[in-house]
């Protein structure tokens, strides 16, 4: 399948890679099918298939935030047809703001690879915020 896209034209995607988020992401609730691209790993974009302007910054948290951690509760398991925690990618979206990489650890992703389900979620944990800058990244956005 071809699909346009702002920054990278058109571009060919298998329709067995397309991600389902069934209540789509808050704010693009209308957007339910997106695709991950590689960029520089371990950065990737999270992108829209419907919507050629919406994508992504993401990674998984682990390799900058090595303490990170998370419980997934039963309920979102159980929406998302999580049996195997194998089956499991937790993603953040970055952003930029105040000159600095963010990553969003207070929202993380929830990825189901085996059945291509995803939901973000909204942490209760305190210690996480919305905007936490990225220790590898935010001197080179400084210096940019």
């Amino acid at each position: 399948m071809k699909i346009n896209t702002t920054r990278f034209g058109e571009i060919e995607i298998e329709d067995a890679k397309i991600i389902n988020f069934p209540l789509g992401i808050p704010g693009f609730a209308n957007l339910k099918r997106y695709i991950l691209l590689d960029y520089k790993d371990p950065i990737k974009w999270l992108h829209a298939v419907d919507d050629p302007d919406i994508a992504f910054i993401v990674t998984e948290p682990f390799s900058f935030f090595p303490d990170y951690s998370l419980t997934i509760e039963d309920d979102v398991e159980q929406f998302l047809e999580i049996t195997d925690a194998a089956e499991t990618v937790v993603l953040v979206i970055l952003n930029v703001a105040d000159n600095r990489l963010n990553a969003n650890l207070k929202a993380p992703i929830i990825v189901n690879i085996s059945k291509l389900k995803a939901a973000q979620i909204i942490l209760e944990d305190e210690r996480y915020s919305f905007r936490v800058p990225v220790p590898a990244f935010s001197k080179e956005v400084e210096n940019a």
